[in-house]
C-alpha cells in the first residue's frame, strides 16, 4: 500500500514537472515566433508575420495581443473582414483593450459600415479619450451618418488642440460643405432665388479654399441683394485670400463706405495698404482697434504701420498686446525683433529672432 501510495505521488510529481516544461517550451516559441513576426514586418513581408502570428495564435489562442497584432496586418494589407475578426476576438480576451476596438471601428468605416464604426470608435474613446485616430474616424463618421453639428464640434475641438492637421481641416471642410447643402435644400424650398444661398456657397467654397470660387458666388449675392450688410466684406476678404490684391482693395473700401463700423474690414485693408501708405494703414488699424480693442492682427497692422513710421517703443507695445491674443503667431517674434533692432536691443533682438525659428521648426515638424 504504502509503495503504491509513493508511486502515485511520483507520478503527480513527474506529470507536473512535465507541464511545467512544456508550459516554458511554450512561452519560449511564442518569444521566437514574436521576433520572427516583427522582423518580417520590419522587412515588409508581411504574409510571413501573419504567419508566425497565427502560429502564436495556435500555441496559445488566449493571447490578446497577438489577435490584435494580426489584425493590423490584416487592416494593412486590406484583408479588412479578417482584420475585423482579429480585432473582435482581442476585444472578447480582454475589454480594457483600447487600440484593437479603434481599429475595428476604422476598418468598419473603411467598408462603409458607418454605425458600427461609430459605435467603436465610441467605445474606444470611453477607454482613451485622447485617441486623436480614433477621434477624427469617429467625425468622419459622423459625417457620413449626416449627425454634422456632432460632427463640427468635434473637429472644432481638434483643430483647436492643433490647428495646422491637414486632415482635422479636410474634414472640417467636407462636414461644412454637407451642411451647406442641406441647408441650400431647405432655403431653395422657401426662396428659390434668396442671396443666402449664394453666400451659404460661398462659405462652403471658403471652407474648402477655393477662394476664387467663393468670390464669384459672393458676387452673385451682392447682385441678387445689393443692400445686404457685410456682403462686400466677403467678397474682399475672399478676393484677398485668393491673391486679387487690388480688387480686394476695392471692395474693402466699398464696404467701409456702406458701413463705417465694420472693424474687420477696416484692419483688413489697413493689412494692403501698409506697405504704400503706413499713415494710412495707421489710421485704419487704429479705427478697428477703436472699434473692437481685442483685434490681434490689427494689433500687429498697426504695430508694422509704426515701425514704418520710425516709432518703434509704440510697435513693441502693440506687438506685446498682439502676442497676448494670439499665441501661435509667429510673425509677431519677427516683428519684435525688428522693433528692437531699430532700437539698438540686440539682445532682446536675438532672443525674439530665436522665438520665431523655433516656432517656424515646430509649425513645419509633421505630427
Amino acid at each position: 500500500m504504502e509503495y503504491r501510495r509513493r508511486r502515485i505521488v511520483f507520478v503527480l510529481i513527474f506529470l507536473s514537472s512535465v507541464q511545467v516544461a512544456a508550459s516554458q517550451n511554450v512561452g519560449d516559441q511564442i518569444q521566437h515566433l514574436y521576433a520572427e513576426a516583427k522582423s518580417a514586418q520590419n522587412e515588409g513581408r508581411a504574409d510571413a508575420a501573419i504567419e508566425k502570428y497565427r502560429a502564436i495564435i495556435a500555441l496559445n489562442p488566449r493571447l490578446a495581443a497577438a489577435h490584435n497584432n494580426l489584425g493590423r496586418l490584416y487592416y494593412q494589407e486590406g484583408r479588412l473582414d479578417e482584420a475585423i475578426r482579429s480585432f473582435q476576438r482581442a476585444c472578447e480576451l480582454d475589454a480594457s483593450l483600447e487600440a484593437p476596438r479603434a481599429q475595428m471601428g476604422l476598418a468598419h468605416f473603411q467598408m462603409g459600415d458607418f454605425a458600427k464604426a461609430s459605435a467603436e470608435l465610441k467605445a474606444a474613446l470611453k477607454l482613451n479619450p485622447v485617441d486623436r485616430n480614433a477621434q477624427l474616424g469617429l467625425a468622419r463618421s459622423l459625417v457620413e451618418l449626416g449627425k454634422l453639428d456632432d460632427a463640427i464640434r468635434l473637429l472644432d475641438q481638434l483643430k483647436q488642440e492643433q490647428p495646422r492637421d491637414v486632415e482635422v481641416l479636410y474634414t472640417l471642410a467636407m462636414a461644412h460643405t454637407k451642411l451647406a447643402e442641406s441647408s441650400i435644400a431647405e432655403i431653395a424650398k422657401v426662396d428659390p432665388g434668396s442671396y443666402l444661398i449664394e453666400v451659404i456657397l460661398g462659405k462652403s467654397a471658403e471652407a474648402r479654399r477655393e477662394y476664387s470660387e467663393a468670390a464669384e458666388h459672393y458676387k452673385k449675392a451682392i447682385a441678387r441683394s445689393p443692400n445686404a450688410p457685410g456682403l462686400y466684406y466677403l467678397w474682399a476678404h475672399a478676393l484677398w485670400s485668393a491673391g486679387d490684391i487690388p480688387h480686394a482693395l476695392e471692395q474693402y473700401r466699398r464696404s467701409l463706405e456702406l458701413d463705417p463700423y465694420d472693424y474687420n474690414a477696416s484692419w483688413e485693408a489697413a493689412r494692403i495698404v501698409l506697405p504704400d501708405n503706413p499713415e494710412e494703414a495707421f489710421r485704419l488699424a487704429n479705427r478697428a482697434l477703436e472699434l473692437k480693442p481685442d483685434l490681434s492682427g490689427a494689433f500687429t497692422i498697426r504695430a508694422r504701420a509704426l515701425l514704418s513710421l520710425g516709432k518703434p517703443r509704440e510697435a513693441i507695445e502693440d506687438l506685446k498686446r498682439a502676442s497676448a491674443l494670439d499665441h501661435q503667431d509667429a510673425t509677431i517674434h519677427f516683428h519684435l525683433a525688428r522693433a528692437y533692432r531699430q532700437l539698438g536691443l540686440t539682445a532682446e533682438a536675438a532672443n525674439e529672432t530665436a522665438i520665431y525659428d523655433r516656432m517656424q521648426v515646430q509649425a513645419h515638424t509633421p505630427n
